[in-house]
């Protein structure tokens, strides 16, 4: 159903009220996106399972102990020592340091730890235990019938203890309202923040003897009303018409009356005029009780579902020149059902901000709901070239009506950083070993010529101790390059995490100022998949000169290599490999040029020449090479006539090149230039190359040197 202000809105506007009504928040908005999506992904795809204890709201893990009542209380047990005027306490979290009885009386009961315990879960660096206690507030009043109480997030773990202040049960009416007006509340507020609470759960006879004498429940509880699991105005019309159960109002402990007192204190005004308005009153007076928070905190706005929203964003190299975008699109159909839907296509702006292509976007993965909301996610995967690469997208959906609607944030578009990447396909989790560790391997692709140090910090959560609230180390990891590709870095970086803090565990990466943040570490592999930048490791059995280039290091090595042995020195031009991940120039008299050259092992191309005698352009050469053989292919310049396993390959004319020829380990060849005669004599005695010194391992990339 649509409200009558969304209703108003769309006569005024039409179609077009999708994309600039619904889009206050831009996206991305770290904090407010991860509560946005525990509040409301409640079931099905994308479920956060928050919500999972208090569906059905009847749910007790102990009878007698309701456990949205508990959520409730504790929020508000949490509040209540604020002080408005000095801007200290609210609702902080403190709550988890207050938990000793001999100090903070009222703080007595299992619900304290189990709340704690439960959303102490979803903690991490964007979901602070304070933002989360007032999430757990709203889903006990939504999951029981009530209403949706608006949440903000951004609420700041409190580090100590607060000041006690709930007010108690035996207090006169003048106390009562004057702790009320240190929370920032009048006394009408007052009455209705008690009315509101005091709806769900009870009070129990083994933390209020007085109250609740033992022996005279069942359970040890005295509910407020009679329909306790449902949130409803049952405590106040019982209470009007003189049925209540109410122990606050009619209990045996006359002194510890304390709702009567309040209730009863403008002559029943405040909650005569609450009965018919029960719930918009409680929506805003529990609000008001959720936004009390210390001065120094600043609040998002009002959480609402993004139109559209980025899941699961990513950017992986898979080769040097192609790069794949996947990820979902979350499509909130409250408004525009997912029947109506024909199609999604992301449009997205390359690199440099210019328009590059679309991307289709219509396989529906599955559908996700919440308590007022639905969505369908929408996966995408695709190749787009590296060099270009993405910088943003708008998200264009065609209806079956037959027009289309564009989703542009705000008019920003939806960003996409490529400066630094987290590569989860080349990244590896192990098992746990005997102390019960797991070691983490994280790749991350960084752009060349990128300023500053490549960073990755872990973000470890200490786990909930007794009377104190978990914490997150940041633990600064080091990380290495490990190799490089045409247009990316790869740098690897390993840490070990408990095995029973994985799930909880995340990871940042940054570099030059741009950050690929909150990374977990579940779905990775334990065996990674091979790094696109080339590998391998061997042994040296012949030697080659060279002075190596990497960039802006600069240093010389010997390079060795026991697939080939060469007659001569190799020049080359920009070749690398993966246990010396530097472009490395080479300079010889060989008359044969090779532009570009590639292996299936270092499956990267590189650009390599020998300086040639004659101007005359000279063709590009390509190879590929597997563990027991390599084969070669010439360019635009000639044919390759092949003459069996051990025969030799020329190059001539200028035919287009239409064969390929093989020579598995121990075949030899020889091949000539057509710029001015010279030979290369190869010999194949393994399957693998080693080097020392900066070039280090050669692998396939010094593989590829057969060409010549």
């Amino acid at each position: 159903m649509l409200s009558r202000r969304e209703r108003l809105l769309l006569s005024l506007i039409g179609g077009q009220w999708i994309s600039n009504v619904y889009a206050a928040i831009t996206w991305p908005s770290p904090v407010y996106d991860e509560l946005e999506d525990l509040m409301l992904l409640t079931s099905g795809y994308g479920n956060r399972n928050f919500m999972a204890p208090l569906v059905p709201c009847t749910f007790a893990p102990n009878p007698g102990h309701s456990v949205a009542g508990g959520f409730l209380r504790v929020a508000f047990h949490d509040m209540a020592g604020a002080n408005v005027a000095e801007g200290t306490d609210g609702l902080d979290a403190s709550i988890g340091f207050e938990l000793d009885s001999s100090i903070f009386l009222e703080n007595t009961g299992p619900a304290f730890n189990n709340t704690l315990s439960f959303v102490s879960r979803f903690y991490s660096s964007r979901a602070s235990m304070s933002d989360l206690l007032a999430l757990a507030a709203y889903a006990s009043v939504r999951a029981c019938g009530g209403p949706a109480i608006p949440l903000k997030a951004g609420r700041i773990d409190a580090t100590q203890a607060g000041t006690p202040g709930v007010p108690d049960p035996k207090d006169d009416i003048d106390k009562l309202n004057t702790e009320f007006a240190r929370m920032g509340l009048t006394p009408e507020e007052g009455i209705q923040l008690v009315a509101c609470g005091h709806t769900l759960g009870g009070v129990h006879s083994a933390e209020h003897p007085t109250i609740v004498p033992a022996g005279t429940t069942s359970l040890g509880v005295q509910d407020f009303d009679a329909t306790n699991s449902t949130f409803d105005n049952s405590t106040l019309t019982m209470y009007l018409d003189s049925t209540t159960l109410n122990p606050l109002v009619v209990g045996p402990d006359v002194d510890s009356r304390s709702d009567l007192r309040l209730f009863n204190s403008d002559g029943n005004k405040t909650v005569s005029s609450m009965v018919d308005s029960y719930d918009s009153t409680c929506s805003v007076i529990l609000a008001k009780m959720l936004d009390t928070v210390p001065a120094s905190v600043t609040l998002t706005e009002v959480i609402t579902a993004y139109p559209v929203k980025p899941a699961n964003l990513a950017l992986t190299i898979s080769s040097a020149d192609q790069l794949v975008f996947s990820g979902a699109i979350r499509f909130w159909t409250n408004k525009v059902s997912k029947s109506s839907v024909s199609s999604l296509q992301l449009v997205y702006k390359d690199r440099t901000g210019a328009p590059a292509g679309a991307i289709d976007a219509s396989v529906a993965l599955g559908d996700g709901t919440g308590f007022d909301d639905s969505f369908t996610f929408y996966g995408f995967n695709a190749s787009i070239p590296t060099k270009t690469s993405i910088s943003s997208f708008v998200v264009e959906v065609s209806l079956t009506s037959g027009s289309t609607v564009t989703y542009d944030n705000n008019g920003k578009g939806f960003p996409v950083q490529d400066t630094i990447l987290s590569q989860n396909a080349y990244s590896s989790l192990a098992a746990a070993d005997a102390s019960g560790s797991q070691q983490a391997t994280i790749i991350a692709a960084v752009r060349p010529g990128t300023e500053g140090e490549v960073n990755l910090t872990v973000n470890l959560i200490n786990a909930m101790g007794v009377n104190n609230l978990p914490t997150i180390s940041k633990i600064p990891t080091a990380m290495t390059k490990v190799c490089e590709s045409l247009y990316y870095d790869f740098y690897s970086a390993s840490f070990g995490v408990p095995a029973a803090a994985v799930n909880g565990t995340k990871y940042d990466l940054s570099a030059g100022g741009e950050y690929d943040s909150f990374k977990g570490l579940i779905g990775l592999q334990a065996q990674a998949a091979r790094l696109p930048c080339g590998g391998g490791s061997s042994s040296t059995t012949s030697s080659a000169t060279a002075s190596s280039n990497s960039r802006t290091k600069l240093a010389t090595s010997t390079i060795t290599a026991s697939y080939i042995s060469t007659t001569n020195t190799i020049p080359i031009k920009h070749v690398k490999s993966t246990s010396s991940p530097f472009w490395s120039n080479f300079t010889t008299t060989k008359t044969t040029r090779v532009d570009q050259v590639k292996s299936t092992s270092s499956p990267i191309w590189s650009e390599w020449t020998i300086s040639a005698s004659s101007s005359e352009p000279v063709c590009p050469e390509t190879t590929t090479s597997t563990n027991d053989s390599v084969s070669w292919v010439s360019g635009d310049h000639g044919s390759i006539p092949t003459s069996g396993v051990h025969g030799s390959i020329s190059t001539s004319g200028s035919v287009p090149v239409a064969a390929v020829s093989s020579i598995p380990a121990g075949g030899s060849s020889s091949s000539s230039s057509p710029v001015s005669p010279a030979v290369a004599t190869f010999t194949g005695t393994g399957n693998a190359l080693t080097g020392s010194g900066i070039v280090g391992i050669f692998a396939a990339a010094l593989g590829v040197l057969l060409l010549l």
